[in-house]
């Protein structure tokens, strides 16, 4: 498989300090993917894979082996993606944490939520997981004050927040114990933008205006969605016809990702369908699990004490 991406054979470094030997120093540019004993793999991109090699032997101390590949540091990004997601496609066990969909190892979050309390949320679409006690920060409270206010004045506030609290209730696990440390909402982020629900790096509903009509984007897992609809998701847009596909995809998410735009006269119907709920919620825990939520800050008290489900 590796062949096919344009990689040569894998060269042995079990026990090396160095790889100094193995690239000439005008050759060291490009893509590599280093082999663990124990089956597992870890993709990755350097400007110079000799200083790289021994970064990563002072976390990992079981590679095995290295792929390497000469590549210009314009296409670097773009050569890992593609390679992370032809791994993953084919089942390859990775360490990697950003362009995966599937993060591996233990997690900041299971120190929050068990991962047996993760399973139990994740199978049964009837847990709201609302237990515990919410955040106290009444400077993160004034800083967004402002734009609540504004919020209240907007044409759309309540079509927002019964939006807002249908997600989040179905969508988002520990709601208040991972409140802005793994998941933020933000209120009126821009002139056209009513709300976002932000999870590790990035949004997974926006509540928009397009020609003065509310619309929501929502990111979410594709592989419930081709599991319930078909691979073309053809089933899905019988069933919710006012839905578009986007198919935006944000590097955090990972390839098993999808987006779908839905007018607020279709959404109620639309969040309430199982195989969304499920496709939300795959794709809400899995980057939960990949880390803590980098727009806490932005996140807005007052509108989350409307959003957020009574105890």
């Amino acid at each position: 498989m590796l062949s096919e991406l344009g990689f040569p054979l894998p060269q042995h470094v079990e026990g090396r300090a160095t790889i100094a030997d193995l690239f000439k120093p005008n050759e060291r540019c490009g893509n590599y993917v280093l082999h663990f004993s124990n089956g597992e793999f870890y993709a990755g991109q350097a400007k110079d894979v000799t200083r790289r090699y021994v970064q990563h032997c002072n976390t990992h101390r079981d590679i095995a082996r290295i792929s390497f590949k000469s590549v210009s540091q314009e296409h670097l990004d773009e050569e890992e993606r593609s390679i992370i997601q032809e791994l993953e496609q084919h089942g390859r066990r990775l360490r990697n944490i950003v362009f995966t969909s599937i993060p591996k190892g233990d997690s900041d979050l299971d120190l929050v939520m068990p991962i047996e309390e993760q399973t139990r949320w994740l199978n049964d679409r009837a847990i709201v997981d609302n237990k515990g006690d919410r955040i106290v920060n009444p400077d993160l409270r004034r800083k967004f004050s402002s734009r609540f206010e504004r919020f209240l004045q907007s044409p759309h506030r309540n079509e927002v927040l019964n939006i807002l609290k249908a997600y989040v209730a179905a969508g988002i696990p520990v709601i208040r114990r991972g409140e802005v440390s793994f998941w933020c909402l933000s209120c009126m982020p821009r002139r056209d933008v009513y709300s976002r629900v932000n999870v590790y790096w990035q949004e997974v509903l926006t509540a928009f205006v397009h020609e003065d009509e509310l619309w929501l984007s929502l990111h979410m897992a594709r592989s419930p969605l081709e599991k319930e609809f078909g691979s073309e998701l053809s089933r899905l847009f019988a069933r919710h016809p006012a839905v578009d596909l986007i198919d935006h995809r944000y590097w955090p998410g990972g390839r098993d990702q999808t987006s779908l735009e839905v007018p607020i006269t279709a959404a109620r119907t639309f969040m309430a369908d199982p195989a969304i709920i499920t496709a939300i919620r795959l794709f809400n825990l899995r980057l939960m699990k990949k880390g803590p939520c980098f727009f806490g800050r932005f996140h807005c008290l007052d509108l989350a004490d409307k959003v957020l489900p009574s105890q």
